[in-house]
């Protein structure tokens, strides 16, 4: 089986690459002792421990028979990647309460059969918990609606 077609073998790969870089990002700073640990200490062992695991998802997908992969649905990825890019920018500027049901409406399009009462509560729901977490919980200074 091809290590590119199967999800397992695309998932070990990526995570023995990240492993990799971020445990060879680590050894810039000093690791220290585990009794003394420096700054270096936790992510070098976390990019080992992220290399080893991907590793062994890599043999584990070579031994198993799994199913490719499907394609990329670009016009859904596109999609999702715009409501992002748009939520972001709309955060600081319009505020949360404009920001998180935009994200949540302009993603419901990536599907195909979009039902728009199930997505207006959901994005009710996501922007009521994001305000009981992020202003009421976490007390952040994010605006809710054009400056206030």
């Amino acid at each position: 089986m091809n290590l590119l077609r199967s999800p397992d073998g695309q998932s070990g790969l990526f995570f023995t690459a990240f492993g990799l870089i971020v445990a060879t990002l680590a050894l810039q700073y000093p690791l220290g002792t585990p009794a003394r640990m420096g700054p270096g200490f936790f992510p070098f062992w976390l990019g080992i421990l992220l290399t080893v695991t991907g590793s062994l998802v890599i043999v584990q997908s070579l031994r198993a028979e799994s199913e490719r992969i499907a394609p990329l649905e670009w016009r859904s990825a596109a999609i999702i990647t715009l409501a992002i890019v748009i939520s972001a920018s709309l955060l600081l500027t319009a505020g949360l309460l404009i920001a998180i049901p935009a994200l949540v409406i302009i993603s419901a399009f990536a599907g195909r059969n979009v039902k728009i009462l199930p997505v207006v509560i959901t994005a009710a729901v996501l922007t009521a918990m994001a305000y009981a977490i992020f202003i009421l919980g976490l007390d952040l200074r994010i605006p809710l609606l054009w400056g206030l």
